[in-house]
């Protein structure tokens, strides 16, 4: 299990500057899939730079967090589609999605009705999760589709 400083590192000064880095070893061989996991990743960085923002207002937070979300279910639904399309046998990974979509729509709407003196501190939690998810939804599950992708020329 992840440590909570991994999630709230603002918190933990030492950590205060810690950011989601694309790196080779996250790439599922899929240039489509691998651009909206860079993006998936830059948005929530974006996310947690705002929130780490003392001027930042509550409006401007869950607005942003609107958007990351948005981009979170297009992501899951391009990949849905992709398995549904070619017929990749996928144990589990529906579920996985399905599991993280419950826990981020339910951590979206405490944000959203979070006391303004803690929604910053929500907004930067949702990212933090969501971004820390896909690195080892990447790294565990994603990394399976490759070849069934490859297979129906998705290089």
């Amino acid at each position: 299990m992840v440590s909570l400083k991994y999630f709230f590192p603002s918190r933990f000064p030492f950590m205060k500057f810690f950011m989601f880095t694309w790196t080779n070893e996250y790439s599922v061989g899929v240039q489509e899939m691998d651009e909206q996991h860079q993006q998936f990743l830059a948005i929530a960085n974006e996310t947690i730079e705002l929130a780490n923002k003392d001027y930042a207002t509550k409006a401007e937070l869950v607005a942003l967090l609107s958007k990351f979300m948005n981009y979170v279910m297009y992501h899951l639904a391009t990949e849905e589609e992709y398995f549904a399309k070619f017929g990749c046998p996928q144990p589990g990974h529906m579920e996985a999605h399905d599991a993280f979509r419950a826990k981020i729509e339910n951590l979206f709407q405490k944000t959203r009705e979070a006391d303004p003196a803690t929604h910053h501190f929500c907004v930067e939690a949702v990212a933090r999760f969501a971004g820390q998810w896909l690195i080892e939804h990447i790294m565990i599950m994603d990394k399976r589709y490759t070849d069934c992708f490859n297979k129906h020329s998705l290089q």
